[in-house]
């Protein structure tokens, strides 16, 4: 191997449908593209994955049973994955590790204890709104600080981990915006769900709660019979998916009791957004917390006219409110309504909103991005192997 390639490993718990998941496929297949040798590692088997890696870049699992409900059940499954991700580290010479999500960050840096493997941390998420158990929380707390870099999506980020974490080596490494979304299976077109003449309302997830999908459902009925030609449309979104008690059934039920069961549609899980995009007449993200939307910038990049609650953390460092976008500073149903009935209301502002909108990608180009994950992979900015 010539001294500027470099074994690289990406840990992430699965490759379904999700941003991080995303972010990691996009990653591997830049660094393989640079000519490193690049395995992403996860605890789910191929068989469950949304995203397609491409050929050559290698494949690993360290998935065991969930079964043992115990304390000590669980301590001895995660350490036999700790030992299994130390085993892939030695056994492809892993000289850089990246860990995606807080589990997979704490096992990662444990595996690699005493190896000579780079170790980076990163949380693709407000840390301060996630659910997690006290071991992990503490866990996180104590271990980050023995990487040997952390990654944050924004400066609120940051900044939770100098504080809690004791992390010194933090840096700030948003999304890519990806010019050219790849397409493949499933593909749904909109036209399967939307009427010639229909107006579309875009928003995109599979994270009822999160992605405040129950918020959406009931500002879009308050404001549904003042616009007609208006459908909802809500891509990744699952009935059967259920979180804080919140599920995409839910959603249905509630646009069924409005009325509006003809206007609100679940494609379920796509591989063809980029057909969304376009189709789309208006795209909202009504998230309760981000870490940095992929789907915000996407829709922004693709010239759609948006709006976002300004939630924790990412659409106000995305959106220059009434520039290129429109922020609900206060996260209710009350104002999203009201944002949604004067944004659906003026064709003129969607138009202007939307003509600006696609400054994004600019601001977040995937050169950019990709040389700031070099420098923390230690990677040379540009390094073009031979």
């Amino acid at each position: 191997m010539s001294e500027a390639r470099h074994s690289i490993c990406l840990f992430i718990g699965t490759l379904k449908a999700g941003g991080a998941e995303r972010v990691t496929v996009w990653l591997a297949s830049e660094l393989h593209r640079q000519g490193h040798d690049v395995v992403v590692l996860t605890h789910s088997a191929p068989e469950t994955d949304f995203f397609t890696l491409p050929d050559g870049i290698k494949r690993e699992t360290v998935g065991f049973s969930e079964g043992r409900d115990s304390l000590p059940g669980k301590l001895l499954i995660n350490i036999r994955r700790c030992m299994a991700v130390r085993k892939v580290l030695r056994r492809h010479r892993v000289s850089a590790m990246l860990a995606l999500m807080p589990h997979e960050s704490v096992m990662a840096v444990v595996a690699a204890f005493g190896l000579r493997t780079r170790v980076v941390v990163s949380e693709r998420n407000a840390p301060w709104r996630r659910q997690q158990d006290r071991i992990w929380t503490t866990l996180r707390r104590v271990v980050y600080r023995f990487s040997d870099a952390q990654v944050a999506q924004t400066q609120p980020i940051a900044d939770w981990l100098r504080k809690e974490t004791g992390s010194r080596s933090v840096a700030i490494i948003p999304n890519a915006v990806q010019l050219s979304l790849p397409s493949g299976p499933p593909v749904i077109k909109p036209q399967q769900f939307l009427r010639p003449g229909r107006k579309l309302l875009l928003a995109v997830g599979t994270k009822p709660y999160q992605k405040g999908f129950d918020l959406l459902i009931s500002a879009f009925a308050r404001i549904a019979g003042d616009h007609p030609e208006w459908d909802l449309a809500i891509p990744g979104l699952l009935p059967s998916r259920v979180e804080e008690g919140i599920s995409g059934q839910d959603v249905l039920d509630t646009a069924d009791k409005a009325g509006l069961s003809d206007r609100v549609f679940l494609p379920g899980h796509l591989g063809n957004m980029p057909d969304w995009y376009v189709a789309a007449d208006l795209f909202v993200l009504s998230s309760r917390f981000e870490g940095f939307p992929n789907v915000l910038v996407e829709a922004m990049s693709a010239g759609r006219a948006c709006v976002a609650f300004d939630c924790d953390t990412g659409p106000d460092e995305i959106i220059r409110d009434g520039i290129d976008g429109l922020l609900v500073r206060d996260l209710t149903v009350e104002a999203l309504a009201a944002a949604l009935d004067k944004a659906l209301g003026d064709p003129e502002l969607r138009s202007r909103l939307a003509e600006a909108a696609p400054g994004v990608a600019q601001r977040y180009a995937p050169s950019r991005v990709l040389a700031k994950w070099c420098e923390v992979l230690g990677l040379p900015s540009g390094d073009q192997p031979k």
